[in-house]
């Protein structure tokens, strides 16, 4: 009976010191991944949030990012190396609400919530270990003001660098990863992102432009830019990619080829003679603003009929409000026979392929296309309506007292007294405004405008 009783009693204790051997292990892997989840949300953090930390901890808030983390790492692994037991009470409800957990019930409870916490990973670490997708929301550091703004995820540079558009205004910004925290997954995955080069229908025409990708909106469709520089929203079923580009690389001046004309390398001469049928932007008075149209009839007194594309009416313009867009012979679609007039590199990298086929006109630079200001003085007061907006100033179309039509440059000094960071925050596409003249020059063609006295 004796030996029984001392078997079961070395048996229990056999079991016992089996338990404490591994509530150790246990308790050294919940402090190993505890520190791992502290060096990753730690890296993650901004500036300004890593020195609030550190200051809670009483610990100097000096030197850069990589020392602040690396002094909160030290800090916060010493602090869990004997596991959450040895925190306070106080502590272990600080750290359950700033991982969002409850803080109620006893000190018991708190160790074992965090402890169940620090053996999952967290999402959102895994979400940023995963990197950022077009359309996320998130928070970003604005390195200035070494604050956190709310900023929608616009394009992966591939190099562990994001676009981003701040979501107060809508200015974009290139931010680093680890200067990001994912507020919100985007809800579907976006066929394109901001820099993408596509084309996109233009309903109204019923017709596919080429554009590029500005920026995707919180809404979940895009804005793109046509070609002209006009901005216009549009859905991602009305978008697609452009078409492959053609190698540029073995092209020559002269060399036979298919494809889109200039207008002004499509007809012999400085000056083209209008017909019946040539596409045309044909200026209405009354809009103070370029319409297509159709010729119709040259009346032979520098006037002619055109019909609007939009509804089929008919309207007199002289020949200087005139734009040629299309040749009659032209039509629309056809395939014609080309000559690479030049190939040009932009300062963004971007190739370009001029076409003719007028080979006279090669090697030519089109000339600026006469104005007629006879009617314009300096000092007049006009009405006009603004036509293109530019960082440095904007153009507006304008009519003189004797009907003749031009466009002429509004720059951002001469729109009001003080700086002007925004053009557009003061003008809008489209807008009538009030202009002086205030310098022409009726040989050049010149016409600049201001609206102050």
């Amino acid at each position: 009976m004796a030996a029984m009783v001392a078997s079961r009693c070395h048996a229990k204790a056999r079991r016992l010191l089996g338990c404490v051997v591994t509530a150790a292990i246990v308790a050294a892997q919940v402090a190993a991944v505890s520190f791992a989840l502290g060096v990753r949300s730690a890296s993650s953090m901004t500036v300004a949030t890593l020195k609030e930390k550190l200051r809670e901890k009483g610990l100097p808030t000096s030197g850069l990012k990589a020392v602040l983390v690396k002094r909160l790492q030290e800090a916060e692994s010493e602090g869990l190396s004997g596991g959450y037991s040895r925190l306070t009470v106080a502590q272990l409800k600080a750290k359950c609400s700033e991982l969002g957990l409850s803080k109620l019930g006893r000190k018991a409870d708190l160790v074992a919530r965090l402890e169940d916490a620090a053996s999952e990973v967290n999402p959102k670490d895994a979400a940023a270990a995963a990197g950022f997708s077009v359309g996320d929301k998130v928070m970003a550091l604005f390195e200035e003001e070494e604050e956190e703004y709310e900023a929608l995820v616009q394009c992966d540079n591939g190099d562990e660098t994001y676009l981003i558009s701040w979501t107060e205004d809508g200015f974009e910004h290139t931010q680093k990863a680890e200067n990001m925290r994912l507020l919100k997954r985007a809800e579907r995955d976006f066929g394109f992102s901001a820099g993408n080069k596509v084309e996109g229908l233009y309903h109204e025409d019923n017709v596919w432009y080429p554009a590029r990708v500005k920026c995707i909106n919180e809404s979940g469709t895009y804005t793109i830019i046509w070609e002209d520089g006009a901005e216009y929203e549009i859905e991602e079923q009305d978008l697609k990619p452009a078409a492959p580009l053609i190698s540029l690389a073995d092209l020559q001046p002269r060399q036979r080829f298919s494809g889109l004309l200039k207008p002004w390398f499509t007809y012999e001469g400085e000056e083209h003679v209008f017909k019946e049928g040539d596409k045309v932007q044909a200026f209405y008075e009354d809009d103070q603003d370029y319409y297509e149209a159709t010729v119709q009839k040259d009346h032979g007194d520098g006037t002619f009929l055109v019909s609007w594309d939009g509804d089929g009416e008919e309207h007199v313009a002289k020949r200087t409000q005139l734009k040629l867009l299309r040749l009659a012979e032209l039509d629309e679609g056809s395939k014609v026979e080309v000559l690479v007039e030049s190939v040009m590199t932009d300062k963004d990298g971007q190739q370009k392929l001029f076409l003719a086929t007028v080979e006279d006109k090669i090697g030519l630079k089109e000339p600026r296309r006469k104005v007629d200001l006879s009617g314009f003085e300096e000092n007049q007061w006009l009405s006009g309506k603004v036509s293109r907006i530019l960082p440095f100033g904007a153009f507006v179309q304008v009519t003189s007292p004797e009907g003749e039509s031009a466009e002429g440059l509004l720059h951002i000094r001469e729109i009001r007294e003080g700086f002007i960071a925004n053009l557009e925050d003061e003008l809008g596409l489209g807008q009538h405004i009030k202009v002086r003249v205030k310098y022409l020059n009726k040989d050049e063609g010149v016409l600049q405008l201001s609206m102050m006295e």
